[in-house]
């Protein structure tokens, strides 16, 4: 183990996964409270300063702390919801709360942002509202700037312990500390400017810690409502799903793995291809050990639907070529599969088989129906039955 999980496992019960749900709660609750006591003293030592030398930037940048205390507290409160276990009114458990508590940050930043760039118009052309330089020195300016290098501490830290346990609210906190970061630079080159006569720089950098806290709420907010929408989870996670799925004997290929998420518990629903002359009982032994497997590996619940394939004969190999080389025509990226050919003396009674195309592919119309006619001039004694499903992207495709 890394010496920062190492650190990190000292406080929160560490039991050998980072995944496991209280594990992830404790590392979640850890962050929000170191957050919560360094903001505190970060808030008090900028507000003291702020309101000594009358500068709205460092005021702002002091509020702009203040609100990381209610973000962290927020995702302190959303970790425990979370942690509830399922009951009746939420089937799927309260993992959710999370990416509530997630966008409660963004609102936050947003809010105080809006407050503050109307705060610094009024000191912009307000010439009687200046900073008193009298108090202003250098040990002063240095003492702003070590605010931002713990600051910056902060949001490594959370970072860290986000991408640790995969957590958005975690991340949308160490956002929030390195936006602090940069609103702290600004009013730092506002103290100087005021230092050498430049007081007007106070009200410009302020509108400059206002945009970036609005801006900063927005990317937190966008992430946190794609999350709620239902955001695909990475190409990596997927491949984990689809290389324990084939390491089960049996099992050919899979396909159409969803995932659904809600905080720390997923639940996961894919299709298992067998070959179509196993037996009943052993196709569900099959489908059971894949979902075992599953379960076990991840941690998560897991449905899955056996598909029976063909694999063997001229037919299905003719049926094959037919339908790779008319796809090939396209330059969509498309696929087939669920293939399934069913013959009686020599001739071919019924094709069945799921055409897959992009998701939003604007010619699927079309070349459903190409290849229908197609196949009903290739295969005339054949009844043709085609499904068109789309591609379930994940993260890597959409970006």
């Amino acid at each position: 183990m890394k010496s920062f999980e190492s650190f990190v496992a000292k406080f929160t019960a560490y039991q050998g996964s980072w995944e496991e749900p209280k594990v992830r709660n404790n590392v979640g609750l850890f962050e929000g409270w170191v957050s919560v006591w360094g903001n505190l003293f970060l808030f008090l030592l900028k507000a003291i300063m702020g309101y000594s030398i009358g500068s709205i930037a460092l005021i702002a940048d002091a509020f702009h702390t203040l609100s990381d205390v209610a973000s962290s507290a927020v995702v302190i409160f959303g970790f425990n919801v979370a942690n509830k276990p399922a009951d009746k009114e939420h089937p799927f458990g309260h993992g959710r709360a999370e990416v509530i508590a997630t966008l409660t940050i963004a609102i936050l930043m947003a809010v105080v942002g809006f407050e503050f760039f109307k705060e610094a118009i009024v000191r912009l052309f307000s010439p009687e509202d200046t900073v008193t330089t009298e108090t202003l020195n250098w040990l002063f300016i240095i003492i702003v700037t070590s605010t931002a290098i713990v600051k910056a501490i902060m949001a490594w830290f959370a970072y860290k312990l986000g991408d640790l346990i995969d957590s958005d609210a975690l991340r949308g906190d160490a956002m929030h500390h390195k936006s602090d970061v940069y609103t702290t630079i600004l009013v730092i080159v506002a103290l100087i400017g005021a230092k050498y006569g430049f007081s007007k720089l106070d009200g410009i950098m302020g509108i400059g810690v206002a945009f970036m806290l609005v801006h900063a709420g927005y990317e937190i907010a966008r992430d946190a409502i794609d999350e709620l929408l239902g955001k695909p989870v990475s190409q990596l996670f997927i491949k984990k799903i689809i290389d324990y799925s084939i390491s089960v004997p049996g099992v050919q290929n899979v396909h159409d793995v969803i995932v659904h998420t809600y905080g720390s518990q997923k639940f996961i629903s894919l299709h298992v291809e067998i070959l179509a002359n196993t037996a009943s009982d052993v196709a569900h032994n099959i489908a059971d050990n894949v979902e075992r497997k599953i379960a076990y590996e991840i941690g998560a619940q897991v449905v899955t639907h056996i598909d029976p394939i063909m694999q063997k004969g001229k037919d299905i190999k003719r049926v094959q070529t037919y339908v790779d080389g008319f796809l090939n025509q396209y330059e969509e990226i498309l696929n087939f599969q669920d293939l399934r050919v069913l013959s009686h003396d020599d001739t071919i009674e019924t094709i069945l088989l799921e055409l897959v195309v992009p998701m939003g592919c604007e010619k699927e119309t079309e070349i459903y129906s190409a290849l229908k006619d197609g196949m009903k001039n290739e295969f005339p004694e054949s009844q043709i039955l085609i499904d068109v499903k789309p591609k379930i992207l994940t993260i890597e495709e959409i970006d």
